[in-house]
């Protein structure tokens, strides 16, 4: 068996043959991932603050310090 299988593909076919099944692994995984609902980056560490309303917080702190300094 391995006589015939080095008889058979020379060293350039064989590196072929597995770069082939390489690639096809690939794209079949990528297709059958279970990636349903889309792809997220982040972290849902509870952090639900909006910019506006930090914004009017900061705002409104600020007032006050200001109010407190004069």
């Amino acid at each position: 068996m391995k006589k015939m299988l080095y008889e058979l593909y020379k060293r350039r076919e064989k590196i072929l043959i597995l770069l082939v099944g390489i690639f096809f692994g690939t794209i079949v995984g990528i297709f059958l991932a279970p990636a349903k609902n889309g792809i997220t980056i982040g972290s849902y560490n509870g952090n639900n603050s909006s910019g506006k309303d930090s914004e009017e917080e900061f705002n409104k702190d600020l007032a006050m310090e200001m109010g407190e300094l004069r």
